[in-house]
Parts: structure tokens; C-alpha cells; sequence
């Protein structure tokens, strides 16, 4: 059974991934589009055909060529602005399998793993990225980890549970 058409307008799905490792946290400066200049976790809109999971491994990989694997989901923005509509930004926590950071010198003209002190002094970063960047490193911090399931109909898929 469809979902009724009006379901299925007016949503954007994004994702962020914050990538920690040696008590740093990856993140890219902004070079295209609203935002430039500022610095940020990697990330974008999830496609049709991709997971939160799939797309975040690829925005990460892409904007600063770190390979890196999902731990589980660190935050959720929710926004409605009557420009664009309602908005779902999923944090994921991932740790860097392989790669250096390297910008992809289209939407992005540096990356690089910095420490929270360095985060804090950055002159322009979203109040979103600098808590991202705090909870991150909190020594209490929660997430919702990942445990594949397998629907009655035999596809499998992720839930993200505490």
C-alpha cells in the first residue's frame, strides 16, 4: 500500500558525521553554497536509494576522503522554515577506518582533525557543529547503536536503539 501523497513532500533527510579519533574530531570548511566559510562535520542530503549509514560513509568519504565506519547515532535536529520546509539532520558517530584528510576542493577547501579547544576558538562554526563537537567529547555521551534486524518479509534493515 502507497503512502498518501501528501507524506511524501516537503521533507529533507541530512546527515553529519562526526568522525573522533586521538581526542579529535573531523571536520571541513565550507567552500560552495550557504554556509562557505564555515567549518562543520562532513555530510549532506541522504539519496532515494541510500541509507543514513550509506550516505554518511559517503559524504564523509567525498568531502574529506576518510574512509570511516558508522558506531551509532550521536544527536537528531529537527527544523521547520517556511523557505524549505521541514528538515531531519542525523549525527552519526563514526571512527576513521582509513585516509587522511584531504578536501575535496569543491564543497569543501579543508579538513582536518582538531581538538575541542581548537573547535572553540574557530571563528566561524554553526552553534549545531560546536555541540556536536562537545558532546562528542563528554565524558557521559550517549548514542543509539545500530542492531541489524530482519523485517517479516525477509529485508533486513538497521534500528538505532539505546
Amino acid at each position: 500500500m502507497a503512502l498518501p501523497e501528501r507524506y511524501n513532500t516537503g521533507y529533507n533527510l541530512g546527515v553529519g558525521g562526526a568522525v573522533a579519533w586521538n581526542n579529535r574530531l573531523l571536520l571541513v570548511r565550507r567552500a560552495s553554497r550557504r554556509g562557505r566559510g564555515n567549518w562543520q562535520v562532513p555530510g549532506g542530503f541522504v539519496e532515494p536509494d541510500e541509507t543514513i549509514e550509506q550516505a554518511v560513509i559517503r559524504e564523509v568519504r567525498e568531502e574529506a576522503g576518510v574512509l570511516a565506519a558508522v558506531e551509532g547515532v550521536l544527536g537528531l535536529r529537527n527544523r521547520y522554515d517556511p523557505d524549505i520546509g521541514n528538515s531531519i539532520y542525523i549525527v552519526l558517530l563514526l571512527h576513521p577506518v582509513s585516509g587522511e584528510p584531504q578536501p575535496d576542493n569543491d564543497e569543501v577547501d579543508r579538513a582536518a582533525y582538531l581538538t575541542l579547544a581548537e573547535i572553540e576558538a574557530l571563528d566561524q562554526i554553526p552553534p549545531i557543529n560546536l555541540e556536536i563537537a562537545r558532546r562528542v567529547f563528554a565524558p557521559d555521551r550517549r548514542l543509539l547503536l545500530p542492531q541489524e534486524l530482519t523485517h517479516f518479509t525477509g529485508v533486513s534493515y538497521t534500528l538505532f536503539a539505546g
